[in-house]
């Protein structure tokens, strides 16, 4: 079945950062599966959330061609990111076809603690008790109280299926 690998590989760093206080591992491998298509299309070897470089990251980095959505049509981008095309889908949603920066990672382990630490900002503070609740965590992230994770109005039904999903791969796997 799809995804056994992915959970398998995934569930134990997941996990361990549930049992230390963090967001619930059932969301997080659940999110990981949707974000990257159960480990397909992640980014480089272990950018499974596909995390973008943004102001605060350090670390490694690497340039990728990818597709954004934005409201505006006169996005700028700093080099060496910068936009191959713009396409106006309606008045209010361009699509753009640009080479990014995206966060480099050596491993999953990295990669889950680093897109924990996202949950733990202020912008999630209204979601971040409901962490191990994944079905709930997954609508607080998704309402419009601080921020939304995601611009897809219906991500929160979407993320839900991809718990059930985990959920009968970890019954499967025989997995707690």
């Amino acid at each position: 079945m799809i995804g056994e690998e992915f959970v398998k590989k995934l569930w134990p760093a997941a996990k361990d950062l549930e049992n230390k206080g963090g967001v619930s591992a059932v969301f997080t491998v659940a999110q990981a599966a949707l974000e990257s298509g159960w480990g397909k299309l992640a980014i480089g070897k272990y950018n499974i959330f596909g995390m973008t470089k943004g102001s605060s990251w350090k670390g490694a980095t690497e340039l990728v061609l990818t597709t954004e959505y934005f409201s505006t049509g006169t996005r700028k981008f700093t080099s060496p990111e910068k936009i191959v095309s713009v396409k106006k889908i309606n008045n209010q949603k361009y699509k753009y076809t640009v080479y990014r920066l995206f966060r480099k990672y050596n491993s999953f382990v990295e990669a889950l603690a680093d897109h924990e630490l996202l949950f733990k900002k202020d912008l999630y503070s209204d979601a971040w008790p409901y962490r191990k609740d994944p079905e709930e965590f997954s609508r607080r992230i998704s309402d419009k109280i601080k921020a939304k994770y995601a611009t897809d109005p219906n991500y929160d039904k979407t993320m839900i299926s991809m718990i059930q999903s985990v959920r009968k791969r970890l019954t499967l796997l025989n997995l707690k």
